[in-house]
């Protein structure tokens, strides 16, 4: 079963993680953060969604990919712009720079299609 108010927030930069966490809480919801894949991967299993930063995709290239593609759909992915990722099916992107009513949107938008 989801635990539908936790979001996992994994991302190298510590300050992105505080930022997301924090327009996230504000929000009502938890969160748990961390700074690789593989320290999130047991909690992402049950959570509402996971929120992954791209340059998790440089520093960990083939953990990452692993990552989002056995997320179901639960997945957004922070990118800059200017990364080469193309949009995939399998998981939500968000472009930084982005506002707390941006972030929340998409997690809507993924709350709305597992209904």
């Amino acid at each position: 079963m989801l635990d539908a108010k936790t979001i996992i927030v994994v991302a190298a930069d510590q300050g992105l993680r505080r930022s997301v966490a924090f327009a996230l809480e504000v929000e009502g919801y938890s969160t748990e953060s961390y700074d690789t894949v593989q320290k999130a991967e047991a909690s992402c299993r049950d959570a509402l969604c996971t929120i992954l930063d791209d340059d998790i995709l440089r520093s960990e290239p083939q953990a990452a990919a692993h990552f989002l593609s056995n997320r179901g759909g639960r997945a957004i992915l922070l990118v800059d712009g200017l990364s080469a990722l193309q949009q995939r099916v399998d998981y939500a992107t968000l472009t930084k720079p982005f506002t707390g009513p941006d972030l929340l949107s998409v997690i809507n938008s993924l709350v709305e299609a597992a209904k």
